[in-house]
């Protein structure tokens, strides 16, 4: 059967995308790895009784006009409002509060401000083909809105916004949630850019956006994976599937990161040699891990702390060691670890009376300078982190039913991302704004005609939930309205 377009990926980006161009009139089907669609939203039980997304808690903002075209609101979800944010030391604790005006609020909605203009800017820049610009040799492009005010270092830009070190700490333990960044070094404030957490929580998204885009005509795929996109006369014109059947489509929407994209889906010769120079000198900073922990009963927190994301202990100096670690190859001693008691949101995630708890760790590698994740190594870091949790919250660790790790490895297994870079490339002032995805022109557009890219390795995919969906959408209903893909 022929489709208008093939989506590669059933996460966020790739129903998103499909639904607005199902919406526009075309025949689209979803193509997913895994045996349900959701990506990294997709929740699982991992103990009996005890669900939650291995991934991911929480998704970076949704624009709310993108929220409203989806239509989700039907379906029962909602925008919420942001949550508190608790920082935890073993000897005190320190909150931010949305409402209330402070000078890392202040800088927070500056930063909020300055991804509106970035997200502008890409879809700006989405809406004119430059196909040669993606390989040829350019002259530096003009800058970026607030380009250089965030490609300083984010402890600089946080101590000339912020005067006490807890709130200092607490702001940049917010920003580096799962990542490895050293504060100190010159492109780390670029993560306030690309928030981890927002408005918009994990339960529930997969299950409303996969509803939605069936109801619009979508044909979604589930347990197939893609092996190859084919070429005819330098155009995509079909996907093959790992069971040797074929989905012919004038054009492919690849919701992987850059490098799996170009470097996995094609022969290695079918790249023109700048472009697979550009590709493989794309950097991925795959650095999260995740602790899924079934607890006997909820921690003892107050209700506005159970329902906000716990960063634990942060320190920018060991924040710097841990990136140091990771670099290495090696496992932090102290990885950065930002908890969620995620069944407090959502209860139906756990059996009456119990709880789930989530943490997310950073800085840690997907390959290890001494061999691959044994147990011994996996036993190591759950026994660092569940100690760093006691440290804070003592008790805890007695009412822990199980607990499962999930490293770098393993997001690449469930995922397909490169080093498990749930990023899609390593935040850098180099790949960001008009170097990402790593050509010249921040487009969806790749070098093969009919051939694009949302998902986080496109300009708009650390910017907000749907955003590089959306602007991949536009660009290719415009290239078929305009003609080009015929």
């Amino acid at each position: 059967m022929r489709y208008d377009a093939c989506v590669i990926g059933a996460g966020a980006d790739g129903l998103a995308a499909a639904l607005m161009l199902a919406r526009a009139g075309l025949k689209v089907v979803v193509v997913e790895k895994s045996e349900q669609p959701g990506g990294r939203c997709a929740l699982r039980q991992f103990h009996p009784g005890f669900h939650a997304a291995p991934f991911c808690d929480a998704l970076p903002p949704m624009p709310a006009e993108i929220f409203q075209a989806l239509g989700l609101a039907r379906k029962g979800l909602f925008l919420a409002p942001p949550v508190a944010s608790v920082a935890l030391w073993p000897d005190r604790s320190h909150r931010f509060y949305p409402h209330r005006a402070s000078a890392a609020q202040r800088l927070l909605r500056d930063a909020a401000q300055a991804v509106e203009n970035l997200r502008e800017r890409a879809a700006r820049d989405a809406e004119t083909p430059q196909r040669k610009a993606l390989f040829a040799k350019l002259a530096k492009p003009a800058p970026w809105p607030d380009e250089e005010r965030f490609a300083g270092a984010l402890t600089d830009l946080v101590a000339r916004a912020v005067a006490g070190a807890d709130e200092g700490a607490h702001l940049m333990a917010m920003a580096l949630q799962g990542r490895a960044a050293d504060p100190f070094q010159r492109g780390s404030a670029l993560h306030l850019l690309a928030p981890v957490g927002g408005s918009l929580i994990v339960p529930g998204l997969a299950e409303a956006l996969a509803s939605v885009a069936r109801e619009a005509g979508v044909e979604i795929v589930c347990g197939v994976e893609v092996t190859d996109i084919k070429r005819a006369k330098d155009r995509v014109c079909a996907v093959a599937l790992a069971h040797g059947e074929e989905i012919e489509a004038r054009m492919v929407l690849s919701t992987l990161d850059l490098k799996r994209t170009l470097l996995s889906l094609f022969p290695w010769d079918a790249l023109a040699k700048p472009v697979a120079r550009r590709v493989g000198a794309f950097r991925m900073a795959g650095a999260t891990a995740r602790l899924l922990l079934a607890l006997d009963k909820p921690p003892a927190l107050d209700a506005e702390a159970l329902r906000s994301p716990l960063h634990i202990a942060p320190d920018p100096m060991r924040m710097a060691e841990a990136c140091a670690a990771w670099r290495a190859g090696t496992i932090p001693d102290h990885p950065p670890l930002t908890l969620r008691v995620v069944s407090a949101e959502a209860p139906a995630l756990a059996p009456p009376g119990q709880a789930v708890m989530t943490a997310t760790l950073g800085s840690v590698p997907a390959r290890l300078f001494d061999g691959a994740w044994t147990h011994d190594k996996r036993d190591r870091l759950r026994d660092a982190a569940l100690s760093a949790i006691e440290a804070v919250l003592p008790g805890t660790r007695e009412t822990v039913l199980a607990a499962e790790l999930i490293v770098p490895p393993d997001i690449e297994e469930a995922l397909g991302a490169t080093d498990g870079d749930l990023m899609g490339g390593e935040i850098a002032c180099d790949q960001m704004f008009a170097a990402r995805p790593g050509f010249c022109v921040p487009t969806p557009r790749m070098p093969i005609a009919g051939l694009y890219l949302a998902g986080p390795s496109s300009a708009g995919g650390p910017l907000g939930t749907c955003v590089a969906s959306a602007i991949a959408a536009e660009a290719m209903i415009a290239d078929l309205k305009s003609g080009r893909l015929k």
